[in-house]
Formats: structure tokens, C-alpha cells, sequence
């Protein structure tokens, strides 16, 4: 939920959800857990909404909560979740959970706690594996540009990392990551790094062991005939290192222009503050 704030600004629509099991709580269970939710966002200045349902089964109940909720056009477009430690659970359900919100059109932010160190730590480093501004590329900047404007985070690095097999590659690359920044103008660095002959985890290891929040893409579900088994390759990659956040960009979803018309307003922004002090824009 933290996470969650940070993203949103206290600015959009946003709602805690928890599915109960159906059966085993009487309808004054789900009412207790409402006012708990709302007075834990109250305590903390949260603006948001509660939704408390019952299932037979948790990760259904989750995937008709995200078929029917919403008002009108006004509906959930990214779904964060936390990540699940349990196998068994991940082969039966949770997998599946992902492919459907994905084929409902929703991104889905997954939240994976290291457990050696606090959330966000200092919150001073933010690092973004980098595969290219379609797809998962375009949501990464933009939850990373949000979570660095909000107060909690604000002030941190965002550093925009590419691997690349040698040096002729990296000159092209750099090219390319520095042109990118420079148009989007969300204050990223970009990072080229050479493997020189080093397994992508081994690179991933090293040079995220510090960083306070790590962005990496997922694949998505169609091009991967056996997610369950892809989803445990996420987690044997990203062991040891801080909180991580996988991220599935939604189908069709031109974050790309979402990220130039924030730019634009930026500059807009920046050129009406010059233009106040009577320099030229």
C-alpha cells in the first residue's frame, strides 16, 4: 500500500482489495476488515478506497474483482500484487492469475520483498533493466518517474541499465539511451554495461545489489508456453537481491506517448517558470 501511494499521489483511483474465503467468515468479518483497511489509509493519509468480496478461492476471487470492479469507464488499469513464495500456489493458481488480468487488458506490477532488507532502504536508487521503450519499457519509466516525484522518494537516481555483448555494441547504445533521456527529460542516467563474456544474473547481481528498488520486465504470457516454469526462472534470478518489482505492461497500451506528453508538459512547465522571472524560455 505504501508503494502503491507513492505511485498514485493521492491522485487517482485507487483501491485495496482483499478476497476472503467464502464460507468461513460471516458477513461481519468482511465489515471488520473494511473499517480496519480505511482507518490503516486514514492513519496514514491515504486517499483510497476499500473492497473486501469472498471466494471459494483466492486468486478467482481476484480475477472476478478485476473483471466487474469500476464505474463506468472509470476502471482499473494496473493491478499490483505481492509476490508469492509458496510453489505449489504458484503452479496451481497464481500463474494462471497473471495470464488472465493480462488478457483483461490490465498491467500487473508484482511487489517481490527481498527479506534481508527494509523496503526501499534509504530510497535513494531506483534501477531499471532496460529492454526497450515498447512494452514492459514504457511502464517502468513511468512508475519510476511517479515513485521519484512522490515525497517519500523524492530526489532519488534513477539509473536506466542495458547490457550489451561488447564495446562496439555499447558506443550505439549509449547513443541511443542518452538521445532517449534527453527527449523524455525524466532525469534517468543511463548505464551501458558490458558482459564481457558474464551471464545476464551475474550482471543482474552485481550491479543491483544496492539499489534501493529494481524494475525488470516480464514476458508476456502468450509468448511463453509455460509461464509457471518462467515465472520460478524470475524467482531464482532475483534472489539476493533488494525489493524488486516485476512489471507486465498491458497489450496495446501506447505508454510510449504517455511518457512524450509528459515531457512536453514538463518542458512547458519548465519554460513558464523561466518566462516568470523574466528569462528567455
Amino acid at each position: 500500500m505504501e508503494l502503491a501511494a507513492a505511485f498514485t499521489h493521492n491522485r487517482s483511483f485507487f483501491t485495496v482489495c482483499t478476497v476472503l474465503p467464502s464460507g468461513s467468515r460471516d458477513p461481519g468479518q468482511c465489515v471488520e476488515m473494511e473499517a480496519t483497511l480505511r482507518e490503516y489509509l486514514e492513519k496514514r493519509g491515504i486517499q483510497g478506497f476499500v473492497r473486501v468480496i469472498t471466494a471459494a478461492e483466492p486468486f478467482i476471487g481476484a480475477e472476478k474483482l478485476s473483471e466487474s470492479y469500476g464505474i463506468g469507464p472509470l476502471v482499473p488499469n494496473t493491478i499490483l500484487l505481492g509476490d508469492s513464495k509458496t510453489e505449489d500456489i504458484r503452479q496451481m493458481s497464481y500463474c494462471q492469475m497473471i495470464e488472465k488480468f493480462h488478457q483483461q487488458g490490465r498491467s500487473v506490477v508484482i511487489f517481490r520483498d527481498s527479506g534481508q532488507t527494509n523496503f526501499g532502504r534509504y530510497r535513494k536508487r531506483i534501477d531499471i533493466w532496460w529492454g526497450g521503450l515498447n512494452a514492459n519499457g514504457g511502464l517502468m519509466l513511468i512508475l519510476a518517474y511517479l515513485l521519484r516525484t512522490s515525497l517519500e522518494w523524492r530526489g532519488a537516481e534513477i539509473f536506466l541499465k542495458l547490457v550489451v555483448p561488447d564495446e562496439a555494441a555499447a558506443q550505439a547504445a549509449r547513443l541511443n539511451l542518452n538521445q532517449l533521456v534527453e527527449e523524455l527529460r525524466i532525469g534517468a542516467k543511463p548505464q551501458v554495461i558490458i558482459a564481457y563474456d558474464r551471464s545476464f544474473p551475474e550482471i543482474l547481481g552485481q550491479s543491483s545489489r544496492n539499489a534501493d528498488l529494481v524494475f525488470l520486465g516480464m514476458a508476456q504470457p502468450e509468448q511463453m508456453p509455460d509461464y509457471e516454469s518462467y515465472y520460478e526462472g524470475l524467482q531464482d534470478l532475483t534472489e539476493g537481491l533488494p525489493t524488486t518489482l516485476f512489471v507486465l505492461a498491458a497489450p496495446n497500451f501506447a505508454f510510449a506517448e504517455v511518457l512524450q506528453d509528459s515531457a512536453s508538459k514538463t518542458e512547458r512547465t519548465k519554460a513558464g517558470r523561466d518566462s516568470s522571472k523574466g528569462e528567455p524560455a
